[in-house]
């Protein structure tokens, strides 16, 4: 009798297991929660077209501008975020500083791009001077060296080609070298990755080229140009060998409805999803692939200058985080300010192959259950607390600065800054912090 009894439980409990694990497998992997953190300083930065890069918690703001078409000093700007959550963050400001006695430094700058690896960040592009027109520095990529706070360069290897002179790009970095060269830089005995540039600004027009640099071999690849019309403000992200690209204005209109992606590493083909149309078959390596947006399906409005990041949640799970941006342009351009949207989207990527969240994508296709994956949905920002009542919230911009602490990125994406609907420059930071 025993005997029967322990195996009759063990068979409900079984059942009662699958049955659980089922009911995880069934919950939707959108949308997904975040919640708003307005960062605590007596020391805002008011400011747009300036960059944010962020590494081992602190932020770090350089260039922009405060009036319209007059970049701000070269300084950098370093918040301490306080571990606690509950004092303010610490402040510094950097006088520039070469990395040796006959160095050289960036001028100031408005409309450039930052990307970070290790500790150090590469800005490159922009522009600046009496005239404010694109800086001319044949490829040269600058380095600021958190460690010591100081300021070196890498110019392009002899023979590289090198792109335009350009500003408001768009700019991402991947993790490791596509070894596209074996000349060493020795001097950065940390640097490592590509760096790519897509996009942007010339003296005149707007451009679609795309351009990877070697950090290591300092050698300027281009790559296929980017399809659709030639844009400055485009959002682009760098996730599973893949660049991300969405939005962008093309001197006429906002661009939305896509996401275009383009493969620079061996991975297998991206994949399919109901509601969305390719522009053509599987990509081969080093090519772009358009996903359009059929009406009816949920997605984020056309919009430039704004943010584009890639997130994890956790077990694997991986999405594209849009911030903010310009919804309609101003009719006095860059004197003026537009119309700016103040939503968040999630665009969920694979989930990465050996992980629980793969696992479970590959169970929901056994089932024929949807696995969310190549899909946009609005973020879950609460706006009410049952016990701190309307929460505070960032309103509507674009020409911020965005960045994603690498180390902790499933804590955080950091927004500093950008112009609002009255015309303003903010000096406010915030943290979206994503709820797993």
């Amino acid at each position: 009798m025993a005997e029967a009894v322990a195996a009759y439980y063990a068979v409900e409990t079984g059942i009662e297991a699958a049955l659980a694990a089922g009911l995880v497998i069934a919950q939707p992997t959108l949308p997904i929660s975040a919640r708003f953190k307005k960062i605590k300083t007596s020391q805002p930065l008011p400011r747009s077209s300036h960059s944010l890069s962020v590494i081992e918690g602190r932020a770090f703001v350089f260039g922009g501008e405060i009036k319209a078409r007059q970049p701000v000093e070269n300084d950098v700007h370093i918040y301490t975020f306080p571990l606690s959550g509950v004092d303010e963050a610490d402040y510094e400001a950097v006088k520039v500083q070469p990395s040796s006695p006959d160095g050289e430094v960036p001028s100031a700058r408005v409309g450039h791009t930052s990307v970070t690896g290790g500790s150090r960040i590469y800005v490159f592009g922009g522009r600046g001077g009496p005239d404010l027109q694109p800086i001319e520095e044949k490829g040269r990529v600058w380095v600021f060296d958190t460690k010591v706070s100081k300021w070196s360069f890498l110019d392009p290897t002899e023979g590289s080609p090198i792109p335009e002179a350009r500003s408001y790009h768009a700019a991402a970095i991947s993790p490791e070298s596509m070894n596209m060269g074996t000349t060493p830089y020795e001097s950065l005995d940390d640097a490592f990755g590509i760096m790519f540039v897509h996009g942007g600004c010339p003296a005149s027009g707007r451009l679609s080229d795309v351009w990877a640099f070697d950090i290591r071999s300092r050698i300027w690849q281009r790559l296929q140009d980017a399809p659709g019309p030639t844009r400055g403000g485009a959002g682009l992200a760098f996730a599973q060998n893949r660049l991300w690209r969405f939005g962008g204005f093309d001197g006429k209109n906002q661009i939305g409805g896509e996401l275009d992606c383009l493969t620079v590493g061996a991975l297998s083909s991206a994949p399919s999803s109901a509601g969305i149309a390719k522009s053509s078959a599987e990509p081969d390596p080093l090519t772009w692939t358009t996903f359009r947006f059929n009406e009816g399906v949920q997605s984020p409005g056309a919009r430039s200058v704004a943010g584009l990041h890639p997130v994890t949640t956790g077990a694997g799970r991986n999405y594209l985080i849009l911030t903010f941006g310009e919804r309609d342009s101003s009719e006095k351009g860059h004197e003026g300010a537009g119309k700016f949207w103040d939503d968040i989207w999630a665009f969920q990527i694979p989930a990465d192959e050996v992980s629980g969240a793969g696992a479970k994508d590959e169970t929901r296709k056994m089932i024929g259950a949807k696995t969310g994956v190549l899909t946009w949905a609005p973020v879950d920002v609460p706006e009410f607390s049952k016990t701190k009542g309307a929460l505070e919230l960032p309103e509507a911009r674009g020409w911020f600065a965005s960045a994603i602490d690498k180390e902790t990125s499933a804590k955080g994406l950091v927004i500093w800054g950008g112009l609002n609907e009255e015309n303003e420059r903010l000096g406010d930071g915030w943290i979206l912090e994503f709820v797993a």
